[in-house]
């Protein structure tokens, strides 16, 4: 059984699930899919043994604004991490695997296997998820940096691909990373059959991940070993000092080691009010009715009502979420535009709403 430490990161603010994810308790530490808040969910994902892969206790990486809900979420899933560690300024994912790396390799030797994770993300069946870890480890252990590719299931606009190479073990080379396409693009990728959307899961040796990041960006790496002190503090100034970089730019998109293995697991990012109804069970009209709500004559809609009663009569494919001081309505198909609505709260210095 191969032996993987996780490393969830916890970074965003998840705007599109506004009124109820805001700055100082966004989209991860809300029960937006079972009784635990998505963080939970997360946490207890990566821990155990089973399917061939055995998790050790995770590393959390997560902003500094964000560190009472972390650490209230770690003793809620009774989950001890054998690191906790908060950036005191947000650059992006490839400092933060960085961090999981040098991290990692204090804990298990230069050739740990370190598997990244997002702490927002909708992952069913659990098992399927393990099987995909087992099914990656032995490309990651023979030096490849793998990304799991998420069979599409529709032409999606909103998320970047994976086209896949030649067939490595049970995964792929990659052949290229796709930026997000426009509409008429993504259906082409969906009929070529040969592209997988990119959930931003990835596993590898923490020696590769350092040496590549050494060779594409040493000022990212240049400023985490300088930040990360003994006590896993992170130094504001010395960490202040990297590039903002995501992981696929840094590295993915520019190795020569990179490889995609088929997610044999649903998902969803869970990003706006429509993917996030998406991942719930319906009631016979078609709604998602989450909280204190009573709907007559309503179908087709997500309904939330987060510390009031929201009351709907004869709608249809709508997005209402009503919170004690904030109500957001919009046509299904628009919900996700929400940031529209927050541009002009900043403009209007609304600061409490956000």
């Amino acid at each position: 059984m191969i032996s993987v430490r996780p490393a969830i990161l916890c970074g965003g603010s998840g705007e599109r699930l506004w009124p109820l994810s805001r700055q100082a308790k966004p989209k991860p530490f809300h029960a937006l899919l079972s009784g635990r808040t998505i963080f939970e969910d997360t946490l207890l994902r990566c821990r155990g043994a089973g399917e061939g892969v055995a998790f050790s206790d995770p590393l959390v990486i997560a902003g500094a604004a964000i560190e009472a809900p972390v650490r209230e979420g770690l003793t809620s899933a009774g989950i001890t991490p054998a690191a906790s560690v908060f950036e005191p300024v947000g650059r992006n994912t490839a400092p933060a695997a960085a961090l999981a790396a040098l991290l990692a390799q204090k804990q298990d030797g230069p050739d740990a296997l370190v598997l990244i994770v997002s702490s927002d993300h909708h992952i069913a069946p659990v098992a399927s998820f393990r099987e995909t870890v087992a099914a990656a480890a032995p490309l990651a252990a023979d030096g490849r940096i793998v990304v799991f590719g998420i069979p599409p299931t529709r032409p999606e606009t909103g998320y970047g691909y994976i086209r896949k190479g030649e067939a490595l073990g049970e995964g792929f080379s990659v052949a290229a990373f796709e930026e997000k396409p426009d509409a008429d693009t993504a259906a082409q990728y969906l009929a070529a059959g040969d592209r997988y959307w990119n959930a931003g899961i990835f596993l590898f040796r923490a020696d590769v991940l350092l040496s590549e990041l050494a060779r594409y960006e040493p000022e990212v790496l240049h400023a985490v070993r300088s930040a990360l002190q003994a006590d896993n503090h992170i130094d504001e100034s010395a960490f202040a000092a990297s590039p903002s970089v995501p992981l696929d730019i840094a590295v993915m998109e520019r190795t020569r080691h990179a490889a995609m293995i088929p997610a044999r697991f649903a998902w969803s990012d869970v990003g706006t009010w429509p993917s996030l109804a998406d991942a719930l069970d319906k009631d016979g009209d078609g709604n998602v009715l989450a909280g204190d709500v009573m709907a007559i004559d309503t179908t087709g809609s997500y309904l939330r009502g987060e510390g009031v009663t929201l009351t709907a009569l004869g709608v249809e494919d709508l997005v209402l979420v009503a919170t004690p001081d904030a109500v957001f309505v919009a046509p299904r198909e628009r919900a996700h535009e929400v940031k529209q609505i927050l541009t002009k709260m900043k403009s209007q210095d609304r600061e409490d709403l956000l």
